[in-house]
């Protein structure tokens, strides 16, 4: 399974694919050499905004 990452550097921010091998890994980025390191596990799911109270 292949997924992507972003590479870190605020002047390329470019997405490339990686494999599932490369989790936990450091690979660079293929246009600016940047080291990304890949995450090791599933990425958080995203909280749902907290409801507020209904006024009577």
């Amino acid at each position: 399974m292949v997924f992507a990452v972003q590479c870190p550097n605020p002047s390329c921010k470019k997405y490339q694919l990686v494999e599932e091998h490369d989790r936990g890994k450091v690979v660079n980025c293929l246009l600016c050499k940047a080291a990304i390191r890949v995450g090791g596990g599933n990425p958080a799911a995203p909280q749902p905004p907290a409801s507020k109270p209904r006024q009577p």
